[in-house]
């Protein structure tokens, strides 16, 4: 199955909201952004190009439920996003997508046309013995973004099953499997860029990001 911008059914979407939000010393799901939450813009784009989108909160974690998403809960805590992107990825799976498009709460200069690019490199490659990649993430200002990529919605397993043995690192699951990187450059790369402090907030309210 090819997945594409164009593609209506083919994937889902998948908020990852259950960050501890540390560095920016409140929770940035709920944080006041155009008019809206971050959460909630976010989730408005990926409702842009897909007909589902499934937003994944840790247990206990106060989030409203924003028009256009169902919640979904991280009932394992303290063990990183791999086992956010594991619930997700389950709650895609079971209703019935191949594929997810995978977005952080805190990216809310994501815009559909960069999702649109993204789905399309599912069929750009490289390709496993299925004929696609596990994964498609964003590369912008010479690093990996992993939280704003496609993922096969049965790679939900190998997850569990690599957090069981211990480990816990998005790029050290990544390096096991097959990943089609997507180069993003000028506006497109601000739109992967992560919100984590309020010096971030300010810098992407203005747009002043290099």
């Amino acid at each position: 199955m090819t997945v594409h911008a164009g593609s209506a059914t083919a994937a889902c979407g998948v908020v990852l909201a259950g960050g501890r939000s540390r560095r920016m010393g409140r929770d940035k799901a709920t944080m006041a952004w155009g008019g809206a939450t971050m959460l909630e813009s976010v989730v408005a784009v990926l409702r842009a190009r897909l007909p589902r989108v499934f937003v994944v909160a840790a247990d206990g974690q106060r989030v409203p439920a924003p028009a256009g998403a169902e919640m979904v809960v991280d009932s394992v805590p303290d063990e990183g996003p791999l086992r956010g992107l594991e619930a997700g990825l389950r709650a895609g799976g079971a209703a019935g997508y191949r594929w997810a498009f995978v977005a952080a709460t805190d990216m809310p200069l994501l815009t559909a046309a960069v999702v649109g690019r993204l789905l399309e490199g599912v069929a750009a490659g490289p390709a496993d013995a299925s004929g696609a990649p596990d994964a498609v993430i964003a590369v912008a200002g010479g690093r990996d973004h992993p939280l704003a990529g496609v993922y096969r919605t049965a790679l939900a397993e190998e997850i569990d099953a690599v957090v069981r043995s211990g480990r816990r690192s998005m790029r050290g699951f990544l390096e096991g499997a097959t990943v089609h990187r997507v180069v993003l450059g000028g506006a497109d790369a601000r739109a992967v860029f992560n919100v984590n402090t309020p010096a971030d907030a300010r810098a992407a309210r203005g747009h002043g990001i290099v």
